[in-house]
């Protein structure tokens, strides 16, 4: 199973970086924490993106919050960056960002330094 999962991000990871960003689409299989959700076997960690721990009364809050998109079709545009095993991207969940849905709703905020493609600079 560990070789499948390593194989399938080998798949989804851009060796170098490419003129056309890497997708990764597909059902939202498991929500590990407000800011870490799978898609599939694939641990996707959300770009700039700053939650309380999980270890606070407020972060377990939003992790129950989030749980709500399992299930949900998600596409991520991958910024090439890997995390504690997790690859990183911005995503949309049924056409929404989830970045702006989370910091509208819950008590996430902007981590400005990883918003590497900008797209919160003007919100």
């Amino acid at each position: 199973m560990i070789t499948v999962l390593v194989l399938l991000m080998l798949l989804v990871v851009p060796v170098h970086a490419a003129e056309e960003p890497t997708l990764l689409s597909g059902t939202i299989t498991h929500v590990r924490d407000r800011d870490t959700f799978e898609v599939g076997a694939i641990p996707v960690r959300l770009a700039a993106l700053d939650c309380p721990e999980n270890k606070t009364t407020e972060g377990k809050r939003i992790t129950q919050y989030a749980k709500r998109y399992v299930g949900s079709h998600a596409v991520c545009q991958l910024t090439g960056a890997m995390s504690y095993h997790r690859v990183v991207g911005y995503c949309t969940i049924n056409d929404e960002d989830y970045g702006s849905i989370m910091m509208q709703n819950t008590s996430c905020k902007l981590w400005a330094k990883f918003d590497v493609f900008n797209r919160y600079a003007n919100d």
